[in-house]
C-alpha cells in the first residue's frame, strides 16, 4: 500500500510539472499587448497666457571724445586746474609743469618753439590775440614779436607769478582750434606725472555718450538686431534700440551700438549725472528677444502644419481649426483662431 502511494505521488508531481511548463510556454509565446489599445486622447483647455523672453547683458557707456591738444612742456605735473567736463576759454589755466602754468588759447598753429623778440609767424599772431584778450596788448596781431609784445608778455608773466623775462616758452600756451570747449584731461596725466613734451593731454567732449554691448561669438545669433533694449540706471529705465552691429576683428565678438528709442544717447538727460567723463561705465541692459504678448495660449506641440505651410489645431470633437501663431516661448504659443476655454486635442497621448 505504501508503495502504491509513493508511485501515485510521483505521477501526480510529474503531471503538475508538465502542466506548469505548458502554461509557462504558452505565456511566453503569447503576442504582447498593444500599449495603445487602452490609451485615451489627451485634451488641453485653452487659457489666457503671457509669453516673452529677454536676455540680460552689460552695456558700456562713455562720452565720445576727440583729441584736442598736446603738451609742450617737460617736467613734472605739479597741479591740474581744470575738472573733467568743464568748459575752458581763452586764457584759462589748464595745468602746471614744474610750477609753471599752461594756459589755453585759440589758434590753428600748435606751440612748437619758444617765442621771444624778433620772431615772426602765425604762432606769434596767436600769442598777440591771447595777450589782447587778456588786456595786456592793444596793437594789431601782425605776427611780429616786437618790444610791445615783449612788454605785454612781461605783464602777463607777472600776473601768473612766474619769472618775468619776456620769453614765452613752448609749454606756456596750448593752442586749440575751437574755443570755448568742454575738455577732459587724459587719464594718464595726473599730479606727479613726468612729461617730456608731445603727450596728448587734452581731449574734447563731443557732447554725446556712446553705449555698446559686447556679445561673445556664441551669443550673436540669440539677439535680433531689431530688438528693443532697456538700460537700467538705479530705479530709472532708459528705453533704446540697436542701431548697428560690427564684428571685432581681434576677438570675433559682436559689438552692438545702442541709441535712445527716440534717437540720441540712451541716457538722455541723465548722461551728465550717470556717466563720468573720461571713463567707461557699465549698466545692466535687458534685450527683448521676444516681446511680451498676452492671448489664448496653447502648447506649441498642439500646433500642426499642412503641406502648404498653414497651421491648425484639432478640437476635442476631431474638427480642425486654422490658427496663426503670434508669439511663442518656453513651449507655449499665443495664437489667433481659438478662444480661451476651447478644448483641443494634443498630438501626443498618454494612458
Amino acid at each position: 500500500m505504501r508503495r502504491f502511494l509513493r508511485v501515485a505521488l510521483v505521477v501526480a508531481g510529474a503531471t503538475a510539472l508538465v502542466a506548469l511548463g505548458w502554461w509557462a510556454g504558452r505565456e511566453a509565446m503569447a503576442p504582447p499587448e498593444d500599449p495603445l489599445a487602452d490609451r485615451q486622447p489627451v485634451t488641453f483647455v485653452v487659457a489666457e497666457e503671457t509669453v516673452g523672453r529677454s536676455l540680460n547683458f552689460a552695456a558700456g557707456g562713455e562720452w565720445r571724445l576727440a583729441d584736442l591738444a598736446r603738451n609742450g612742456a617737460s617736467g613734472v605735473v605739479t597741479s591740474i586746474a581744470v575738472e573733467n567736463g568743464s568748459e575752458v576759454d581763452t586764457g584759462d589755466l589748464l595745468y602746471a609743469v614744474n610750477l609753471r602754468p599752461a594756459v589755453i588759447a585759440s589758434g590753428t598753429t600748435p606751440s612748437f618753439r619758444d617765442m621771444t623778440i624778433g620772431f615772426r609767424g602765425a604762432d606769434v599772431a596767436q600769442l598777440q590775440a591771447l595777450l589782447s584778450h587778456l588786456g595786456f596788448y592793444a596793437a594789431d596781431a601782425d605776427g611780429v614779436f616786437d618790444a610791445g609784445v615783449r612788454n605785454a608778455v612781461r605783464e602777463w608773466q607777472d600776473s601768473l607769478g612766474i619769472p618775468v623775462d619776456g620769453v614765452v616758452r613752448r609749454g606756456d600756451v596750448v593752442f586749440v582750434d575751437t574755443l570755448p570747449v568742454r575738455v577732459v584731461v587724459d587719464p594718464t596725466v595726473t599730479v606727479g606725472t613726468e612729461l617730456i613734451g608731445g603727450e596728448m593731454i587734452l581731449r574734447r567732449v563731443l557732447g554725446e555718450v556712446d553705449f555698446t554691448v559686447t556679445l561673445a561669438s556664441g551669443q550673436a545669433n540669440l539677439v535680433p538686431l531689431d530688438a528693443e533694449v532697456r538700460v537700467r540706471y538705479g530705479d530709472t529705465e532708459w528705453p533704446g534700440r540697436i542701431v548697428s552691429a560690427a564684428d571685432s576683428p581681434l576677438t570675433g565678438e559682436l559689438i552692438l551700438t545702442l541709441e535712445g528709442s527716440a534717437g540720441g544717447p540712451v541716457c538722455g538727460d541723465d548722461c551728465v549725472e550717470a556717466v563720468p567723463l573720461g571713463e567707461r561705465t557699465l549698466f545692466p541692459v535687458e534685450i527683448v528677444v521676444i516681446p511680451e504678448m498676452t492671448g489664448p495660449g496653447i502648447p506649441v506641440a498642439a500646433v500642426l502644419s499642412r503641406p502648404d505651410g498653414s497651421t491648425f489645431v484639432r478640437l476635442a470633437d476631431g474638427s480642425e481649426v486654422a490658427v496663426s501663431v503670434r508669439a511663442a516661448s518656453d513651449g507655449i504659443a499665443i495664437v489667433d483662431g481659438v478662444d480661451v476655454g476651447a478644448e483641443i486635442l494634443l498630438p501626443t497621448t498618454s494612458s
